[in-house]
Formats: structure tokens, C-alpha cells, sequence
């Protein structure tokens, strides 16, 4: 929140002028003012918040994967592994199209080195499912070759349902304006999320630079290099674009100390997957961003 008033010298917000439309109001908005303007945008979400060490559902640590799901390797390195959800879970706080059982393994780069905007990328992460229980599974023993320091620290972990706020770059442009509306908006989306790390599955995501990874994960993943303004020029674009929408956050992973995760500075990783293959359980096509500040 610093950066961000630092970045565009807000300051306070007061009350709105009375009897001005959105565009004509130039007074500072309140989070009242605004949540009557725009809650009916509000998407349920699930936080990953810290839960109780019996739980299947963990940030960090080694997992505890059947032993027929091999470990993934990129350019002849072992991934990190990041996290393992329980899909029982996640359907009992907050129905929707992912299966209503199983397991997800969530690995990455450990190199950091893949940002999500270049086809050839696919294989520097993974989000691996299991259909049998995983439960009671003993810890799979780190790979050889994977670096004591993406070994990272154990978090268990619960869903938090929550109703979460598009981020400001998604609301409708001259009705929302920064300087007018931005700092209330912050508040009033981030209160959702409390002091909380921002580790989260469905609803929208809390991007830390562009919000259009909808379609970044579109393109990229048929293949169209979006690393530059050209890759947006391929003429195959038009006709790809309409099925961004079907991408849906399946998991976002923010920096945590405590973890031992710092992506790049201060950045963020964000797992896509398109809704007909998380209800096909395949999320053998996940595509990932990975953004920083």
C-alpha cells in the first residue's frame, strides 16, 4: 500500500462533493462511497490462511506425493515444490468447477528464471493431480539436484472464504479515476484480505503489475511469444481472445518470509487453469505468471 501512495502522492480521503456523478467529482472518495458503487462486483474467493498441522493442505515443505507422480524436472534440474491443496477442501468452503476430490502438487522454476509470457516456458512449473488419497502418505525425500534453499519452510494451511473486489485496473474508465478513487478502493478490496499473506484460489486475482493475465495465459499458451508489444500483433490474436475468459485462478502464491518465498522483488506467482480442464481434472495445461514490482 506504501509503494503505491508513494507512486502517486495520495494522500487521505475525505468525503465525496454531494450531487456530482463519478466523473464530475473530483473531492476524494470514501470505502463507503465506493462500496455502494461497486459491490455488486464481488467475487467469492478462498485466502489460504494458517491452519492446524493435522490438515493435508500445505505451503512449502516436501510433499507428501504417490510415489507413481514422478518429480519434475526443468532443463535437467528438480523444480521447487511450492504446495499441495486438498481438493476436498477447497469444495467444501467454496463449490465450483474444480473436482470435489483429489490433490494438487504445485511446483516451479527454481531458478525463478520463467515469467510465464514465452510458449516454450510450460514445463518451468507443474501443478500435478492425484485421485487417491494422499492423506497418509509419508513425505517424498527432496531430488537430487534441488537447492537447500528451495527446500521451504513448512506452512499448514486452511481455506478462508472470502468476497473479494476486482482490482482497480479492471473497473470501468472515466467513472473510476486513480487520483480521486484509488486509495479508498485499495482499502476497501485489501480489508477483505486482513493482515494475511495473499495466497489464494479462485476469484480475482491481486495483481502486482498489469491485470490481464486472462490473457497472457491465452496466448502464450497457443503459442504466441507475449514477452513484447509484437507478440500482441500476431494475427492469430483476434480470433484466441474470446477464450480468456475461460482461465481462471487456481492459485496465487505471494511472497512470504516466513515461507522463505521472495519472488524476485516482492513479486507474486499466479497459476491459471482454463475451467473445462480443472472439471476434466486435467491440469496437465496450467499456465503460469510470474510478476514483481
Amino acid at each position: 500500500m506504501n509503494w503505491i501512495k508513494k507512486l502517486f502522492g495520495i494522500h487521505k480521503a475525505g468525503a465525496p462533493a454531494q450531487g456530482k456523478t463519478p466523473a464530475e467529482n473530483t473531492d476524494p472518495s470514501t470505502k463507503e462511497e465506493l462500496a455502494a458503487r461497486y459491490g455488486h462486483l464481488y467475487r467469492p474467493a478462498l485466502q489460504w490462511v494458517p491452519g492446524s498441522s493435522g490438515g493435508f493442505s500445505r505451503l512449502g515443505g516436501l510433499p507428501q506425493m504417490p510415489d507413481d507422480l514422478a518429480w519434475p524436472v526443468w532443463k535437467d534440474k528438480p523444480l521447487s515444490f511450492l504446495a499441495q491443496l486438498s481438493l476436498a477442501e477447497i469444495h467444501a468452503s467454496l463449490p465450483s468447477f474444480l473436482p470435489a476430490s483429489g490433490f494438487l502438487f504445485f511446483f516451479y522454476d527454481q531458478d525463478q528464471g520463467v515469467w510465464g509470457f514465452d510458449p516454450s516456458d510450460l514445463a518451468g512449473w507443474r501443478v500435478l493431480y492425484a485421485a487417491e488419497d494422499c492423506r497418509g502418505l509419508a513425505e517424498r525425500s527432496a531430488p537430487d539436484g534441488l537447492d537447500a534453499n528451495c527446500i521451504y519452510h513448512p506452512s499448514p494451511v486452511t481455506p478462508r472464504r472470502i468476497e473479494l473486489l476486482p482490482d482497480s485496473q479492471g473497473l470501468p474508465k472515466p467513472e473510476f479515476d486513480w487520483r480521486r478513487d484509488g486509495e479508498a478502493y485499495s482499502e476497501l478490496r485489501l480489508a477483505a484480505l486482513g493482515d494475511a499473506h495473499h495466497h489464494q484460489t479462485l476469484g480475482f486475482p491481486t495483481p502486482v503489475q498489469n491485470d490481464d493475465m486472462e490473457e497472457e495465459c491465452q496466448l502464450a499458451s497457443n503459442g504466441i511469444y507475449v514477452g513484447n508489444p509484437e507478440g500482441y500483433k500476431d494475427p492469430r490474436v483476434p480470433a484466441l481472445k474470446p477464450g480468456a475468459k475461460d482461465w481462471k485462478l487456481l492459485l496465487q502464491l505471494d511472497t512470504d518470509d516466513e515461507i522463505g518465498w521472495m519472488w524476485g522483488d516482492v513479486g507474486t506467482l499466479y497459476f491459471w487453469v482454463r475451467e473445462q480442464d480443472a472439471s476434466a481434472a486435467d491440469f496437465s495445461k496450467v499456465w503460469m505468471v510470474f510478476q514483481c514490482c
